[in-house]
């Protein structure tokens, strides 16, 4: 097949899901024999055209201070419009925008749009978890038009693919009708890279970490939906009856608060705020740590640090939010809490810390490998995309 992949989102131009499942996909794709060209945003010196492990690569999408949501638009049909793409048989478009641009600029090659999230249903969200008014505005102004082009998109693609049931979900909560038209073609890790150490206990010696108190992790972006403050909240719960400590990977717009929360609880010498991190850095410390933690409180379409941590070896405590029971329930029910908040947060992760562990690392690792490697994840989308093209 010839397939035009269309992304407002690159890896590692930008540290998101969207883009790094639009590179994996993309290259995979190629991997297997498929004719892959790439449209992409503009970024810094990278040129304008170039192959990259097999995929043809159009860096042709200019950003400007105006919000990428209405740029992308026109951009992506400017370059569709333009003639200098091939035309391919199949498109497979990430996200709304994206999808919206394809199926208004008249090619007749059928697109699969990729859901990964509900953009106005987290921007609504976002909107309740401590924003400053013009943020807020901000928010509500741009929401009007998140709905119009997701029902859009939804209306009009020859074919929804989601990384999850629960992203399935939100595509029928919003149009009933699309229910045969979309697909589960699931999420995927790098296990190849994203393994456990040959030496744990030098690497942890390495990051400093300490042997008489357990190392947790997690890495969110530091929004609302993700729950941070409700896990800084459980540590606190935890600090007399579980002397731990929690390194906070990632960055945002709730950083500053977060902190400041940290503070008031009395608990800078158990909690960490590091930042981002590179993909090696971000590896040891999934690496080193105990327990990995994802807190979520509201829409995570799939989890992919979830993946990452288990496919390092690490056990994972989430909430029931979204896709991360899918992710954790084959491997162990316990992993999950009852409710997202600091209490339930607290109980599983004591549980998990308190409990036989004896192969509890080698049983996440083979787990991974099994089921959520993209090895075993690509050849569904690849059906997807064929028997799309055969309809």
């Amino acid at each position: 097949m010839k397939i035009l992949v269309i992304s407002g989102q690159w890896y590692p131009d930008d540290v998101g899901g969207v883009g790094r499942v639009a590179r994996v996909t993309a290259e995979s794709l190629a991997q297997r024999g498929h004719a892959v060209t790439l449209l992409i945003p503009r970024a810094g010196a990278a040129p304008a055209l170039s192959i990259v492990n097999g995929v043809r690569v159009h860096r042709a999408l200019r950003r400007s201070i105006l919000p990428q949501t209405f740029t992308d638009i026109y951009e992506v049909r400017r370059a569709l419009r333009g003639g200098g793409l091939d035309r391919p048989d199949v498109i497979l478009a990430h996200g709304d925008t994206c999808a919206t641009a394809a199926l208004s600029a008249g090619s007749p090659a059928p697109t699969a749009l990729v859901f990964h999230a509900s953009g106005y249903r987290e921007s609504r969200h976002r909107r309740t978890t401590g924003l400053s008014t013009i943020e807020r505005w901000r928010a509500l102004s741009l929401e009007p038009t998140l709905h119009m082009l997701e029902r859009f998109a939804l209306r009009r693609a020859d074919r929804i693919l989601t990384l999850s049931a629960f992203s399935r979900s939100l595509v029928l909560d919003e149009l009933p009708a699309a229910a045969p038209n979309v697909e589960v073609v699931g999420g995927g890790v790098d296990t190849a890279f994203f393994t456990p150490a040959r030496d744990r206990a030098a690497l942890r010696q390495r990051l400093a970490v300490s042997s008489d108190r357990p190392l947790l992790l997690t890495v969110r972006r530091l929004v609302g939906r993700m729950g941070v403050g409700t896990l800084i909240d459980a540590v606190a719960l935890l600090r007399d009856r579980v002397p731990l400590r929690l390194v906070i990977v990632g960055d945002g717009e709730l950083r500053g608060s977060l902190e400041e929360h940290r503070e008031r609880l009395g608990l800078r010498g158990s909690i960490d705020f590091v930042g981002r991190a590179s993909d090696t850095a971000l590896r040891d410390w999934y690496r080193a740590a105990d327990l990995f933690v994802l807190p979520t409180v509201a829409y995570e379409g799939f989890g992919m640090v979830t993946a990452e941590a288990l496919s390092c070896g690490t056990p994972v405590v989430g909430t029931r939010v979204g896709a991360t029971a899918e992710l954790l329930t084959p491997l162990d029910e316990d992993l999950l809490t009852t409710a997202a908040d600091a209490r339930s947060l607290a109980e599983t992760m004591a549980k998990a810390l308190l409990g036989d562990n004896s192969d509890r690392r080698a049983q996440c690792r083979r787990y991974a490998e099994q089921s959520l490697s993209w090895n075993a994840v690509i050849p569904r989308w690849e059906a997807a995309l064929a028997d799309l093209l055969a309809d």
